[in-house]
Order: structure tokens, then C-alpha cells, then sequence
């Protein structure tokens, strides 16, 4: 009898998360947030349009406007001139702003890319790549900045807290070196030695 009320308190339990969450649609239309087919508070799987802005929880799938904003997690293919999530980015965005909150596994490709956490991939920009955790790959023809690199930094400017790999560039600037810095000015601040400024080549292994 205890493992049958046990497991009745367990079902209910499952049955009252279920009922709270809310429930996800295969299509939205926005004009501008909360003008849309679907409200904020719902995730959609599907295909997303924004004339303008539209805004929900989490979304699987397709979007496409001129601002998207997704509050927590997206996964698949966003096109916008800004394309902003709350969490985690699985895919890829592309616009002239793409600013991720959480961890991005894909690629943010646009004219400023921020994460705020681990990017397991790429950022490609024309002006400023950001990563405030690790990041593998970064491309950019002004400006790359990491906390973390395990991979490559390739820009006119590459910054970074730990480079693990290759920063290709003409300023290269980072704290801990584990590999190769190939530029004009090459700076590790925390290199064993003394050469920790040196111009065209610099490495530490």
C-alpha cells in the first residue's frame, strides 16, 4: 500500500508540471511584441515570423525577422538584423547583432557576435566577436575578444584571458599561452621568461 500511495503522490506530481507548463505552437506570426498570433509566455516548434519584434519562450526551429528574441533556449536557424536569446543557442544565427546569454553550440555569424557562455563553434563577425567563457573558433576582421580560446583567434586584434592554439593577427594580446602567436606585436603577459612582448612570432609550449 506505501508503494502505491508513493507512486499515486509521484504521478500527480508529473501530472500537475505537465499542466504548468505552458504549451508550445507550430507557427507564429508578430507585428511587435505583444501584438502576435501567440503570446510571449508560449515556446514555439515550428516556423517563427517577426515583421518587427517577436518574443517567446523557447524556440525550435525556424526564425526569421528583423528582431528575434527568444527568453530561454533556441535551437536551429535564426535571420534577423538582431537575433537575441535569453539562454542557450543550438544552430546557428546570422544578423548584424547576435547576442546569445548562454551556452551557443553552432555558429553566431554577423557584424557583432556576444555569448555569454561557452561557444562550441565558431563566431564570425565583421567587426567584434565576444565570448565571456571559452570559446574554439573566433573570425573577425577588426576585433576578437575571449575570456578562454582552445582553438583560434583570427582578426586584426585578438584578446584573450587563456590562449590555447593559434591567434593570427596584427595585435595579438593574452595572459596565458599555450601555443602560437603570429602578428605585428605579439603580447603574453603571464609567459614564463622574459620575451613576453615580441614582434612577428611568439610561442610558448
Amino acid at each position: 500500500m506505501k508503494i502505491i500511495g508513493i507512486t499515486f503522490a509521484l504521478l500527480l506530481i508529473c501530472a500537475d508540471a505537465l499542466a504548468a507548463e505552458p504549451p508550445a505552437y507550430p507557427f507564429q506570426l508578430a507585428l511587435a511584441a505583444p501584438v502576435q498570433l501567440v503570446a510571449p509566455e508560449h515556446s514555439i516548434n515550428g516556423l517563427r515570423l517577426n515583421l518587427l519584434w517577436g518574443a517567446n519562450e523557447n524556440v525550435n526551429g525556424m526564425d526569421l525577422g528583423l528582431i528575434n528574441y527568444t527568453a530561454h533556449n533556441h535551437r536551429g536557424l535564426q535571420l534577423g538584423l538582431a537575433n537575441l536569446v535569453g539562454g542557450d543557442l543550438t544552430g546557428f544565427n546570422m544578423g548584424l547583432v547576435n547576442w546569445t546569454g548562454g551556452k551557443v553550440a553552432g555558429s553566431e555569424v554577423g557584424l557583432i557576435n556576444w555569448a555569454g557562455g561557452e561557444v562550441s563553434g565558431t563566431q564570425d563577425a565583421f567587426l567584434l566577436n565576444v565570448s565571456r567563457s571559452k570559446v574554439s573558433y573566433q573570425f573577425a576582421l577588426l576585433m576578437s575578444w575571449a575570456e578562454e580560446v582552445e582553438g583560434g583567434q583570427f582578426a586584426c586584434i585578438n584578446r584573450a584571458t587563456k590562449m590555447t592554439g593559434l591567434q593570427m593577427g596584427v595585435l595579438n594580446l593574452t595572459g596565458e599561452l599555450q601555443g602560437l602567436q603570429l602578428g605585428l606585436l605579439n603580447i603574453a603577459t603571464e609567459k614564463p621568461g622574459f620575451w613576453k612582448v615580441l614582434p612577428f612570432v611568439n610561442a610558448n609550449w
